[in-house]
């Protein structure tokens, strides 16, 4: 009897636990974009399609959007619509810049990329951000210039 509660009990806290690790669906309330970030966008982004408006936790507005080559970007603006970054990622499976490729291929003999992500600063100049997996299966994560020449931040 003492065996039957106890595995009874113990059944209960499982489940109770399993149910409590449930990702709940998180509610996004709408932004509403000011005037000026909007205008800048559409200045900086004539052909974006299905873009959708966030709010980052510096206060800065953030679209997600398929520029004209059917490419994911990220674009932020501050409040008052200035221009601050924009992260554009690259399908593996497409052709890449060659000249990243290159590059990759030249320094890591045999490496296959698994993600590339080109980043624009205002006032930096723009960058590649490439994760691949060496031909020894470590994973790495290097910065390259447009040229293909490998940068420190």
């Amino acid at each position: 009897m003492k065996n039957t509660f106890l595995l009874i009990c113990t059944g209960l806290m499982l489940t109770i636990g399993a149910q409590a690790q449930t990702k709940k669906k998180a509610v996004t309330a709408k932004v509403n974009v000011p005037e000026s970030v909007d205008a800048s966008f559409k200045t900086n982004f004539a052909v974006a399609e299905n873009n959708k408006w966030s709010k980052n936790y510096t206060g800065n507005y953030v679209a997600t959007f398929k520029n004209a080559d059917s490419r994911t970007q990220v674009s932020e603006f501050n409040p008052t619509g200035i221009w601050v970054k924009t992260k554009t990622t690259f399908d593996v499976a497409t052709p890449l810049p060659e000249n990243i490729t290159t590059a990759v291929q030249t320094k890591y003999a045999g490496s296959t990329i698994n993600e590339l992500e080109k980043v624009e600063i205002a006032g930096m100049a723009p960058y590649y951000r490439v994760k691949l997996t060496t031909a020894d299966t470590k994973t790495k994560e290097i910065i390259l210039n447009e040229e293909g020449s490998m940068v420190r931040l």
